[in-house]
């Protein structure tokens, strides 16, 4: 009975704490660290907390806290109670270490304002901001399926208008964000130079969305083909001696001409793909297709 309660207590470590622990530290070092320095706000309640931090002069750490207080509530009794917790406890996490980072003396910070390069510098931090800020996102999707902020009131919205989607929404309210820095950053400098905030949080925002989808979809991508033929033997013979990896062979009936068919499945490498198509162009008469598979479970040679 011990020993059920103490793998009970390590599954819900492991499936909930150290998730909300991870997001909240590596999004916190992501803000602090590359994206304040660099002046551009990436989007969502972040960006927002950025903005009114370059705006007032406080810590983003403050803001952060103050904005996510009430969309808590909303999330906690309009949409699901695990989802809000989780999502906000990870917030406040990464709200406590941006106050605590502004108090430590010599904490690092990747400022390039004062170089002779700061837009180099900014688009070196606006990637690095992107990947911390990827990583936390994947981890809190993974964990419970949101990772508050804006999606919050996005996903309150499509509750009563089914029409308007989330990502949508979300996708709008980040752009606000995003073009409202015009107004706070660089404020007399030139069109162009107030376009650079703009810029360096577009691109912040494209890594966010990639590293987030690599990982939530897996590092062990792959294609499926799905052949057509009369000759299954002869492909599926040459597939497997030049790619080494497996295929299976399903019969099916073309409901135009109700003629059967042998159809090839094989799941390959993505720099096989040219491979795979040589050997179909050798049998006339296939029919072929494929498309990426975004994640491979099992006996999968690399």
């Amino acid at each position: 009975m011990k020993s059920d309660t103490l793998k009970k207590i390590r599954t819900y470590l492991i499936a909930f704490v150290l998730p909300v622990l991870v997001s909240g530290v590596v999004r916190a070092i992501g803000i602090y660290t590359f994206v304040s320095p660099n002046k551009f706000a990436p989007g969502g309640v972040n960006g927002a907390a950025v903005l009114l931090e370059e705006a007032i002069g406080w810590s983003s750490g403050w803001f952060l806290l103050m904005l996510n207080v009430p969309l808590f509530f909303l999330a906690f009794f309009l949409l699901g109670k695990k989802e809000a917790i989780l999502s906000t406890l990870s917030m406040l996490l990464t709200s406590g270490l941006l106050i605590v980072f502004g108090w430590i003396d010599g904490f690092p910070r990747f400022d390039g304002t004062a170089t002779t390069e700061p837009i180099a510098y900014g688009l070196l931090g606006a990637v690095a901001g992107g990947i911390f800020l990827g990583v936390a996102l994947a981890v809190m999707l993974r964990c419970c399926g949101t990772a508050g902020g804006t999606a919050i009131p996005a996903s309150i919205v499509n509750k009563k208008w089914k029409f308007i989607s989330v990502s949508w929404l979300t996708s709008f309210f980040d752009a606000i964000v995003v073009f409202a820095s015009v107004f706070v950053y660089n404020k007399d400098a030139s069109f162009a130079l107030k376009l650079v905030p703009v810029l360096l949080a577009l691109v912040s925002l494209f890594v966010t969305s990639k590293t987030c989808d690599v990982i939530i979809n897996g590092f062990k991508t792959a294609y499926k083909f799905e052949i057509i033929t009369k000759q299954p033997e002869e492909i599926a013979r040459e597939i497997m001696e030049k790619t080494h990896h497996g295929a299976t062979m399903m019969r099916a009936t073309g409901m135009y001409t109700h003629e059967e068919h042998d159809v090839l499945v094989c799941i390959i490498r993505k720099r096989q793909i040219a491979e795979v198509q040589r050997i179909i162009k050798r049998y006339p008469g296939t029919f072929a297709f494929f498309s990426p598979t975004t994640e491979v479970y099992g006996k999968f040679l690399k």
